[in-house]
């Protein structure tokens, strides 16, 4: 495989994530999004266009310790070997670790001193997730709900047995079943798919343990019989559904290639703004789902307590604000597709953009050019709103490939540049790092560092779909040690 060079002057940004294999060794996965002109990864890879921004798959680094020093210095050693400017990294994208995010001694804090320009961003599916944690942790129903989870889960994935009279009862009943999910902390979806699971399944569930409970005294099924037939727990898993399947469809949207932070922000902000107005609105009733109105049907009148779920949604709601708060991407709202959409004044945007141009002065490409992007974002806004209007674009992304083709507005094209670097989400980095363990299996476990990042660069490329010269990698391969043809 050909030497990997990343080179280019445009600004890009670092998506970093730390984990450790099923053989206990420690690895750093690297992605950087760069502008798409800058991009060159040895010979099988084809240029990109000027005006796209990808997230590329730049190296898989072996570590020795995971302290924070450790790892900034295996970025730069990086960064040095490919010939990339750490002075034009933007942006860190990484879960909330502390070795990551730290705010004294983290990887963040420790490049900031170098780069001060640099911003750090909490990965937003990471961040939903804890608030759903943090939530979910505050009251004693969410672990009551929990325990009867796990024990559901526990109960088919130990015993072939019990799955197939499950399964068989399932077939008498003629009623559609779904996997047994577990409640997983490392998973972002768990909660949701383990309790769709237990909804879709309730009818047979509720039967199959009926019959253990009489038949066998079985202690286990007994609770579970007692947990699901209670029209007060029917309830509550039902309504917990749903609240949970509206933060399962947040966390898909976060998880989307290419997520820009205005993006995430929006959504997340969005979703916070829904629950409270279905859920939360003072003196109007809450908007049940039908589903939760037919088991609220089954409580009697005196049984009608819904206060229990509707704090946790409240709980939910101040989590999730705490960890996305309004006014977190106020220097960039000056670009935010959806404020320019609207009417909006001549000195909207401009102190922030003032401080934008000042931030990030040193990798201007003119040294007059921070008085000059004052000027040029009141054509700006006013350009891109006439073009929201005539719908020829409609998107960030529209917005940001109109103005880099624009040669009116080179001196702001910089600043938005910059903006469609920031991603919202880490995702690509656990996407990554479940393909190497897909590669990487006790089968193949003598896989050397340099094979096993040429494997996940091939895989990751197919994956998506975009094509690989296979004649250019065999003749590279050939000469590479003077192979010969047989």
């Amino acid at each position: 495989m050909a030497k990997r060079t990343i080179s280019g002057t445009s600004s890009h940004r670092a998506k970093v994530k730390k984990t450790c294999d099923s053989f206990k060794i420690e690895w750093l996965s690297e992605y950087v999004q760069i502008e798409g002109k800058a991009v060159k990864l040895g010979d099988i890879f084809s240029e990109e266009n000027s005006v796209n921004h990808a997230t590329v798959f730049a190296g898989l680094i072996q570590l020795r310790s995971c302290t924070a020093q450790d790892i900034v210095q295996a970025i730069r050693q990086f960064y040095t070997k490919h010939g990339l400017d750490m002075q034009r990294m933007v942006m860190l994208t990484s879960d909330g670790a502390s070795v990551m995010l730290g705010k004294r001694n983290g990887v963040a804090a420790l490049l900031k001193q170098q780069i001060p320009h640099l911003t750090e961003q909490h990965c937003v599916a990471h961040r939903e997730d804890l608030s759903i944690d943090d939530a979910w942790k505050d009251l004693p129903l969410m672990r009551d709900v929990e325990t009867f989870l796990r024990t559901v889960y526990s109960t088919f994935s130990r015993s072939t047995v019990k799955r197939g009279k499950f399964d068989e009862l399932a077939k008498i009943l003629d009623e559609d079943t779904l996997s047994f999910r577990p409640l997983n902390e490392v998973r972002w979806l768990s909660r949701d798919q383990a309790v769709k699971a237990v909804l879709r399944n309730y009818t047979v569930l509720e039967e199959y343990f009926e019959r253990e409970s009489s038949e066998n005294g079985d202690p286990v099924a007994n609770y579970c019989y007692k947990k699901l037939t209670d029209p007060k727990f029917k309830f509550t898993l039902t309504a917990l559904g749903d609240v949970l399947g509206e933060l399962a469809h947040l966390c898909l949207s976060f998880q989307k290639r290419n997520l820009t932070v205005l993006e995430g922000h929006c959504f997340a902000r969005a979703k916070i703004e829904k629950l409270r107005s279905q859920y939360l609105t003072e003196g109007k009733d809450v908007r049940w789902s039908d589903r939760v109105k037919e088991a609220m049907n089954a409580l009697s009148a005196d049984g009608r307590n819904t206060g229990e779920i509707l704090r946790f949604i409240c709980k939910l709601c101040g989590h999730l604000d705490a960890r996305f708060p309004e006014d977190e991407l106020k220097e960039w709202s000056a670009l935010d597709i959806e404020a320019l959409s609207s009417d909006i004044s001549f000195e909207y945007g401009a102190a922030d953009i003032a401080t934008l141009a000042k931030k990030y002065e040193a990798i201007l490409h003119q040294p007059h050019s921070v008085e000059v992007i004052n000027s040029e974002y009141a054509e700006f806004k006013f350009i891109m709103r006439q073009k929201l209007k005539q719908g020829s674009i409609s998107t960030f992304s529209d917005m940001v490939a109109a103005t880099l083709k624009c040669e009116e507005l080179k001196h702001i094209s910089q600043l938005v540049d910059i903006c469609a670097t920031f991603q919202a989400s880490s995702a690509d980095c656990e996407r990554g790092f479940s393909l190497m363990n897909r590669i990487k299996t006790a089968s193949r476990n003598r896989l050397e560092v340099d094979h096993l990042d040429q494997l996940m660069r091939i895989k990751s490329k197919l994956q998506a779909d975009e094509a690989i010269d296979l004649d250019k990698v065999y003749n590279h391969w050939r000469r590479e040690k003077d192979r010969r043809e047989n």
